[in-house]
C-alpha cells in the first residue's frame, strides 16, 4: 500500500538531522527537486557557497519521488493566458527555456553517470473519440504534430485510438532515482543535507529547525504542497495525483504495445491522465480526481484511494487489451500544489534574503529545474530572461467552505465533461464554461 514503483522495495537510511546552532550562506527548506536543483545551480554559479538543505522526512519523500516520471515541456497555465498576461516575448522565452531544460537534465545525468532510466521519446496525447480528436486537432503548432490513426498505432498500439498529437519535447525517467542521485551529487560538492529536520520558523536571515537556530544570508522555501498554512496562507492548496503500475510485462506484450522509443502518453480526456512504459517493461499510469479536503488538509488516506486506483487500472486495460491478464503490483499517490491562478512562482526579496518557489501543478520535473536555475541566477546577480513565473502574483483561494465546494465541484464537472463528450460526440460545452471559471 502506497509504495511507489520508483522507490520499489528500497529501504531508506536517513541522513542525520541537524543537531546544533549553525550558520550557512544559503539554507534551503525542502529536499525535493526545487530545493536540490536550487543548490545544484547555486554551486555552478558560486562554488564556494556554504549551503544546507533541511528536510522533514527524507530526500524524495514528496511529489519529487512519486510523480509520473515525465520531464515534459508542459506548463500549468494555458498558452493564450500566458501571452495575454505576460506578453509574447515572455511566452517565447518560456518555451525556449523549458524545452532546453529537458535536454539539460538528460545531459547532466549522462555526464555524471546517474542511472535514472532517461529516454527522450517525446509525448503523445491520443484521442479515443471524435470529440477528443476535434479538440486536440486545434492544438497544432511548431512543437506539435497531428498523427492519424495509422501513425498513432505505429508509435503506440492503442486499438481504440483515432489519432493523436505528438511532441518531441518530453523524456521519461525514474524520478526517485533522479532525486536520490542529485542529492548524492550535491553532498560530494559539499552541500549539507539534513533529514528528519523540521523547520518551525523562517525569519529574515535565520531559520529555526529542531529547536536550533541556523543563521543564513539567504533562505529558500521549496516545500510545495507540504508548506504550512502559516507560511503560505490561502495562496495554494494540495491536490492529489494517484498512480498504479503493472507487473513486468512479457516481451510479447511489449512488442504488441510498441513504443520502443518510450514516448510518454495520455488520453485527451478532461480528467488528467499520464503514463509511460518504464525501462523494465511496466505500464505506469497516473491520474487526478481524488476529493479535496476541507481546510486544505493533507491526508495519507487520499494517497491510497481504492476507488481511484481501481478506476486507473480499468482505464489502463481499456487502453491496452494486451494487458487484460496482467497484475498491478503497485498503488501509490501524493500531493501537488495548486495555486489559484494555476501559476508557478519565483519570489525573491534581496533585502531580506528570503525566496520561495513552487506551484507546478504536476509539471514539476522539468519546471522545478528551470525555476530553480532562474532563482540561482537572480541570487548570483546574473541577468535572467523575462519569464512568466518571476515575481508572480499567485492570488488567494476563496475562504472555506466556498473553496471546498468549488474545488470538488470542479473535479465533478471535469468527469461530467468527459461523459458529455461520449454522449454528444462533440467537444464539451461544460468544459468550455468551467475553464474560465477556474482561471486556467
Amino acid at each position: 500500500m502506497n509504495s511507489s514503483l520508483w522507490q520499489g522495495k528500497q529501504n531508506i537510511n536517513y541522513r542525520k538531522p541537524i543537531s546544533k546552532n549553525d550558520s550557512f550562506d544559503v539554507v534551503i527548506i525542502g529536499a525535493g527537486f526545487s530545493g536540490l536543483w536550487s543548490a545544484f545551480h547555486l554551486k555552478q554559479f558560486q562554488p564556494n557557497l556554504k549551503i544546507a538543505i533541511l528536510e522533514k522526512e527524507y530526500v524524495g519523500f514528496g511529489a519529487s519521488g512519486r510523480n509520473g516520471g515525465w520531464a515534459s515541456a508542459e506548463y500549468p497555465t494555458s498558452s493564450n493566458r500566458l501571452i495575454k498576461e505576460n506578453g509574447l516575448e515572455s511566452y517565447k522565452n518560456l518555451r525556449t527555456a523549458i524545452t532546453k531544460s529537458i535536454d539539460e537534465i538528460g545531459e547532466i545525468a549522462k555526464s555524471n553517470n546517474w542511472q535514472i532510466d532517461y529516454a527522450k521519446g517525446g509525448a503523445l496525447v491520443f484521442a479515443r473519440g471524435n470529440a477528443q480528436l476535434s479538440r486536440i486537432s486545434k492544438e497544432i503548432d511548431e512543437e506539435h504534430q497531428l498523427l492519424n490513426k495509422s501513425q498513432t498505432t505505429d508509435l503506440l498500439n492503442i486499438p481504440s485510438a483515432l489519432g493523436s498529437v505528438f511532441t518531441p519535447h518530453c523524456a521519461a525517467l525514474n524520478p526517485f532515482k533522479l532525486v536520490r542521485a542529485l542529492a548524492d551529487h550535491l553532498e560530494k560538492l559539499g552541500v549539507m543535507i539534513y533529514e528528519q529536520s523540521s523547520v518551525s520558523e523562517i525569519k529574515d536571515k535565520q531559520v529555526e529547525v529542531n529547536g536550533f537556530n541556523v543563521n543564513c544570508t539567504f533562505s529558500i522555501r521549496a516545500t510545495e504542497a507540504f508548506t504550512p498554512r502559516k507560511w503560505m496562507g490561502n495562496r495554494q492548496i494540495p491536490i492529489y495525483s494517484l498512480m498504479v503500475a503493472t507487473e513486468q510485462l512479457s516481451s510479447e506484450v511489449i512488442k504488441e504495445i510498441r513504443n520502443t522509443q518510450r514516448a510518454t502518453f495520455q488520453e485527451a480526456c478532461h480528467l488528467i491522465t499520464y503514463a509511460q512504459i518504464t525501462s523494465d517493461n511496466r505500464l505506469a499510469l497516473g491520474g487526478r480526481g481524488v476529493r479535496y479536503k476541507l481546510f486544505s488538509r493533507l491526508s495519507e488516506r487520499s494517497e491510497i484511494d481504492n476507488r481511484m486506483h481501481s478506476a486507473l487500472e480499468r482505464r489502463a486495460r481499456s487502453w491496452f487489451p494486451q494487458i487484460a491478464n496482467a497484475k498491478f503490483e503497485y498503488r501509490w499517490g501524493g500531493a501537488v500544489a495548486l495555486t489559484r491562478r494555476w501559476q508557478a512562482y519565483l519570489n525573491f526579496d534581496q533585502a531580506t534574503g528570503r525566496a520561495e518557489i513552487g506551484g507546478y501543478v504536476g509539471d514539476g520535473v522539468t519546471l522545478s529545474y528551470l525555476v530553480a536555475k532562474t532563482l540561482a541566477e537572480k541570487m548570483s546577480n546574473i541577468k535572467t530572461a523575462n519569464l512568466p513565473f518571476i515575481d508572480q502574483g499567485i492570488g488567494r483561494w476563496e475562504p472555506e467552505p466556498i473553496r471546498y465546494l468549488a474545488v470538488n465541484a470542479g473535479f465533478k464537472a471535469t468527469v461530467l465533461a468527459d461523459y458529455e463528450e461520449k454522449i454528444t460526440k462533440r467537444p464539451s460545452l461544460l468544459a468550455a464554461i468551467i475553464d474560465p471559471l477556474i482561471n486556467r
